[in-house]
């Protein structure tokens, strides 16, 4: 009898670990539609920044998060580079605490990145370019973003994810695409899509 209570416990710990993996693994894996080349006469427009702003943060773990406005600066010259080398990188973006009233339950249903420091050719080949990302709204994991090692726009769309005051978009550097001369990936420009 403890014998096979005990095979059906082990029976019952190797399921759970399985259902608990296949959890993690089950998330939609989203490659990009890749578009224009990213140039400076093309910045800007139509986006979830028509609804409101945010602050836009970068660092290692949640600790060590510093400013990172040149991520969404509708400026095609500046680039974030992540300090270190390699993947583990937090990008987060904050809403603020207090909205309009007419801000509330506002659509975010897509991410455009220009991906790479893309000031020239050399500067994008010499750095890393991010490879994949995980996207988590909440810290709830969204969608795992694989992005191609192309210095053209790269559109992500998903379904509707409704955000509040206070709410929390977040990107983490999972893998990366090699640079020539240093491994620190570099990104130019992240849109965030929504408010229409």
């Amino acid at each position: 009898m403890r014998l096979r209570a005990a095979l059906i416990s082990v029976s019952l710990l190797a399921l759970l670990a399985t259902t608990s993996t296949g959890r993690a693994d089950s998330l939609s894996l989203l490659k990009p539609k890749v578009g224009d080349p990213v140039l400076q006469d093309l910045m800007g427009g139509c986006s979830l920044r028509c609804a409101f702003f945010w602050e836009t943060l970068a660092g290692s773990s949640a600790g060590t998060l510093i400013p990172a406005s040149e991520l969404c600066d509708d400026d095609a010259t500046t680039s974030w580079i992540s300090p270190t080398p390699g993947s583990g990188e937090i990008i987060q973006f904050r809403i603020p605490k207090k909205l309009p009233r007419d801000c509330r339950d506002t659509p975010f249903y897509g991410i455009n990145i220009a991906n790479g420091v893309i000031r020239s050719l050399e500067e994008f080949r010499g750095y890393a370019r991010v490879k994949t990302m995980t996207l988590c709204v909440n810290h709830k994991p969204i969608a795992h973003l694989h992005l191609a090692d192309t210095w053209r726009w790269q559109d992500f769309h998903f379904e509707d994810i409704m955000l509040n005051q206070g709410d929390l978009i977040e990107l983490s550097i999972d893998e990366i695409y090699p640079g020539k001369i240093s491994q620190q990936p570099g990104i130019t420009e992240i849109v965030l899509q929504g408010a229409h």
